[in-house]
């Protein structure tokens, strides 16, 4: 564990001495959604927020402080386990932390009309500040999935403070059926959030199934792309695909963007956010 945590210290310090070079060679690409990502990406890094925007983060962040007091016990049962945890402790656990939170909130502003997907609600953290970002945004959609039911039902409830309920949908259900179902639909998103298994298979075999029905061009954020061996070997995959243009590893979170309209393919930058 401690030497995993110096490897990770040594890599974002390397990241930062490289961060000019990183820089000037993003700067030779004209791609307009690079561009607006990594604008997103700056608004994140030097918190250039309006006095709206933290209003509401501090609304998203009121509610996860509500979540760390409460003590409901949440069953695993649907995964068939015996496991039990507190709301609080997976907040504690799983929850996205601000900073990252606040990136979701920032790329959610770049679609005019965004039709978001989100593989793991978890508590609705994450989740409430998209849906902080786009409610005034006509036409904006989104969709988020999640296996255990509890979650899924205290989400909704606080999803329904944000925007109306026409506006969201929270999918409960094991991801081996609610997935091919909701593909099905062919809703066409513009920007997805990947967090909800962090292992190789089925991240890759999101991405494949995804490409079929997502509007071009598109963001993809995919969390944890560092937690394992598994998810190291997804990430390096997914930067290589075919249909990817553009990748942005954040040690965390790595970004993807689909462009059918640029010829470019497979140009990757690393840049550091937070810890």
């Amino acid at each position: 564990m401690i030497l995993k945590k110096i490897r990770k210290h040594a890599l974002i310090a390397e990241r930062r001495v490289k961060f000019d070079r990183e820089m000037k060679r993003i700067a030779q690409y004209k791609n307009p959604l690079l561009a607006k990502v990594l604008e997103a990406f700056f608004k994140v890094k030097k918190s250039r927020f309006s006095s709206e925007d933290l209003l509401a983060f501090d609304r998203c962040e009121s509610y996860r402080q509500k979540l760390m007091k409460d003590n409901t016990i949440v069953s695993y049962e649907v995964f068939g386990s015996d496991q039990t945890s507190t709301v609080a402790g997976i907040c504690k656990r799983a929850a996205s932390k601000p900073k990252w939170c606040q990136l979701l909130y920032a790329l959610a502003d770049i679609p005019d009309q965004p039709v978001v997907l989100e593989i793991g609600t978890n508590v609705g953290i994450s989740g409430s500040y998209i849906l902080e970002c786009i409610k005034d945004k006509a036409g904006s959609r989104f969709v988020s999935m999640e296996g255990l039911p509890q979650l899924c039902e205290l989400s909704s409830g606080q999803f329904e403070n944000i925007v109306p309920k026409e506006q969201f949908e929270v999918v409960q259900g094991l991801y081996d059926t609610t997935f091919p179902e909701m593909v099905s639909k062919k809703i066409p998103f513009n920007l997805l959030f990947i967090d909800g298994n962090h292992k190789k298979d089925p991240t890759l075999e999101y991405l494949q199934q995804l490409k079929l029905i997502i509007s071009y061009p598109s963001i993809i954020i995919f969390d944890d792309i560092n937690w394992s061996e598994g998810m190291k070997e997804a990430w390096k995959i997914i930067k290589a695909d075919k249909d990817v243009n553009y990748s942005i590893d954040l040690y965390n979170v790595g970004i993807v963007i689909l462009d059918r309209e640029d010829e470019k393919r497979n140009v990757g930058f690393e840049f550091h956010l937070a810890y």
